[in-house]
């Protein structure tokens, strides 16, 4: 039993390194709508990527032969002829065969002669065509539009407003992405052009996809009103799936974070009820963790609640020991030192089923500047000097491999009153901190149908008891600077395969072992 709780703690311990890993070493990452991630890049995105963008239709299509699954020989390409370039007419020109210009593309599909396609070229003069995307007159229409929309702002979104939810699925999609990769000041701009009654009843469809019904709930929470408040609430309320399609309950933590953005702080009230306040209850962990999520929205992009009201939801999970460890990172990044006696009884009466609350506990308290902290910090040492180590450790990889950043001066680390963080814009101090507090490890799409792991639940795996895990926040899919430190990636990659060897090692049953 020791041996199997020992592997569990080695695993949960290199997961977390190579999360910490990953995040310190990922190239800067912008803003963007808080909840929503990019099903694809976006047409102008693809096109500002290439050398050449045009509109073809298709003249001769490959042989029907070439088509099929068993055929062999080269893939088929078809032959179309330019009807509009969007981008890089010179290099198009030179493709020009007589008075008609002619391009070659591998087709993989059976379409119709005359059928309309996007084709993006890149690397000049020689071009190579990407695989056709399918289009229609509709969507020439739209890519004729991009070239004279703002690159960024309101007045941007206000263009593909139009096309959420739009019959034509391609267009559809490419206003979502926009959205999704959009600065989330860009989406409050919009306030007074949105529609919260539309709004409402596309998060109230059950058929609408949980990633745009996320979007939707960042939107109304821009610009809906109590009533929309009320509607929200009904959503968040329903637990037996009878009165509303549990579908609509999709995407909860923006929900969550919308019914709160309407009601201010008060619509905490009703989040800590429902979501946080377990103790006897049957409280799903992906709607706790929901709950988490849109408090660390709250408390990073809100100014409508007070951070030391969030802060207060937070520590609420401070009672259920197996997942005080979603919150400890957030109470240091926001600086409440107000737990460090709770936080140092948490280390010391940890147990097999929550030992991995004990390297958060450390990192708190290094980073707490309370002289109680220090004397917490070498009771903790006492009580288990590997957990410490293994905290420093940690830290010591994720400050490695942070990019740089300003450095506070040494006043900016004065102690600030016990529970104060009502400061919604990071300091130098704060700055810092973050650096120094490891991320937390979680599964990035916890409150849809995605299964994700409850660590007060015990999980059966090849045989043996697995722990659970502990949750973190979602990456933004675009990315703001894209150039590459080709050094340090290398070395990542180096570090985590070391790590998924380490931890196939460790899983492996000893031999001669016997399964219980």
């Amino acid at each position: 039993m020791h041996s199997q709780h020992s592997r569990r703690s080695v695993v949960r311990l290199l997961m977390t390194l190579a999360l910490i890993l990953t995040v310190g070493t990922a190239p800067g990452i912008a803003r963007a709508c808080p909840f929503c991630s990019a099903v694809s890049l976006t047409f102008s995105q693809e096109i500002e990527q290439s050398a050449a963008a045009v509109v073809a239709r298709l003249v001769t299509p490959p042989p029907a032969a070439a088509l099929s699954p068993v055929a062999d020989g080269p893939l088929p390409k078809g032959v179309f002829e330019v009807d509009q370039v969007l981008k890089g007419t010179d290099l198009v020109e030179q493709q020009a065969v007589g008075e008609a210009t002619e391009i070659e593309a591998i087709l993989l599909e059976d379409k119709p002669v005359g059928s309309l396609f996007l084709l993006l070229g890149i690397e000049p003069p020689d071009l190579v065509w990407s695989s056709p995307i399918a289009i229609n007159e509709r969507v020439v229409d739209y890519l004729l539009e991009l070239p004279g929309l703002p690159a960024g702002g309101p007045d941007r979104l206000a263009f593909f407003q139009d096309y959420l939810e739009d019959t034509d699925a391609i267009l559809a999609r490419d206003a979502y992405d926009e959205f999704a990769v959009a600065p989330y000041d860009d989406v409050r701009g919009l306030k007074d052009r949105m529609n919260a009654t539309t709004l409402l009843g596309w998060i109230q469809d059950p058929d609408v996809q949980a990633n745009r019904r996320r979007l939707y709930a960042t939107m109304l929470g821009v610009c809906g009103t109590a009533e929309d408040a009320t509607a929200i609430a009904t959503i968040l309320q329903d637990h037996s799936g009878d009165a509303i399609n549990p579908d609509v309950r999709t995407g909860l933590d923006a929900l969550i974070a919308c019914y709160v953005t309407l009601l201010g702080g008060e619509g905490l009230d009703l989040v800590d009820q429902l979501f946080l306040k377990r103790g006897d209850r049957d409280v799903p962990f992906t709607e706790t963790y929901a709950a988490v999520m849109a408090l660390r929205f709250l408390g990073e992009e809100s100014e409508i609640v007070p951070r030391e009201r969030v802060l207060a939801s937070l520590r609420l999970l401070l009672a259920e020991p197996k997942l005080a460890d979603l919150v400890i990172a957030d109470l240091a990044r926001w600086q409440d030192w107000s737990v460090v006696d709770t936080l140092t009884t948490l280390f010391a009466e940890a147990g097999t089923d929550n030992i991995f609350v004990r390297e958060p506990v450390v990192n708190y308290l290094r980073a707490c500047p309370l002289p109680e902290a220090e004397a917490a910090l070498a009771r903790c040492e006492e009580i288990d000097p590997e957990a410490v180590r293994r905290a420093a450790t940690l830290a010591g990889f994720a400050g490695g491999f942070a990019p740089p950043g300003p450095s506070a001066p040494n006043e900016a680390t004065a102690t600030p009153a016990e529970g104060s963080g009502d400061s919604t814009a990071a300091t130098g101090s704060e700055a810092d901190l973050i650096s120094q507090v490891p991320p937390v490890l979680g599964d990035t799409d916890a409150t849809d149908a995605t299964p994700a792991i409850d660590p007060s639940i015990a999980v059966e795996t090849d045989g043996e008891t697995a722990g659970g895990g502990s949750a973190g926040p979602e990456t933004a899919p675009d990315v703001a600077d894209t150039s590459v430190d080709w050094g340090r990636w290398m070395l990542w990659a180096v570090i985590v395969v070391a790590v998924g060897m380490l931890a196939r090692a460790v899983m492996r049953p000893r031999a001669g072992s016997v399964q219980r």
